[in-house]
């Protein structure tokens, strides 16, 4: 009934991501979540508003994702140049984070919850500061602790 859809939103979806087979995944993502919406018994007015709708959604949550795992790689690369990660080395991506979570774990909570909100979040200072309830000179304060923490602490 709403496949009709299929070559329209692929098409729309094709021009934004510049990739055709990007487009196809993403529409059949969506398609997926809006039938799982329909099964627990949501009542659909209109299919194709929804399909774009959540294909736009989509596409933002992976833009985060992708500005997260970012943040996350520049993060671990405070621990150590010699550590950079890449791709070609999971294994000591793994170790890297393994040695960052360490790291937090032993941090006072303040510290430890504005840098994972600045550092891994991408809050601003003032978003984490009314985030925490504290002053904008709190969140600099800890942030900058946590950074020196992850550079200097050897386990």
């Amino acid at each position: 009934m709403v496949a009709h859809y299929y070559t329209e939103l692929v098409n729309f979806f094709a021009k934004s991501l510049n990739n055709r087979d990007n487009a196809k995944d993403l529409v059949q993502e969506a398609y997926a979540k809006v039938l799982a919406l329909q099964t627990r018994g949501t009542e659909i007015r209109d299919w194709r508003a929804l399909l774009y709708r959540t294909g736009k959604h989509l596409i933002v949550s992976d833009a985060r994702r992708h500005d997260a795992e970012t943040r996350m790689l520049q993060t671990l690369a405070l621990i150590g140049a010699d550590h950079a990660p890449s791709a070609e080395h999971h294994a000591d991506i793994r170790q890297q984070l393994e040695r960052l979570l360490s790291r937090l774990e032993r941090m006072p909570r303040k510290r430890r919850d504005a840098f994972i909100l600045v550092r891994i979040h991408g809050m601003s200072y003032a978003e984490a500061a009314s985030h925490m309830q504290v002053s904008l000179e709190a969140i600099d304060k800890h942030v900058v602790r946590a950074v020196m923490d992850c550079m200097s602490y050897r386990p």
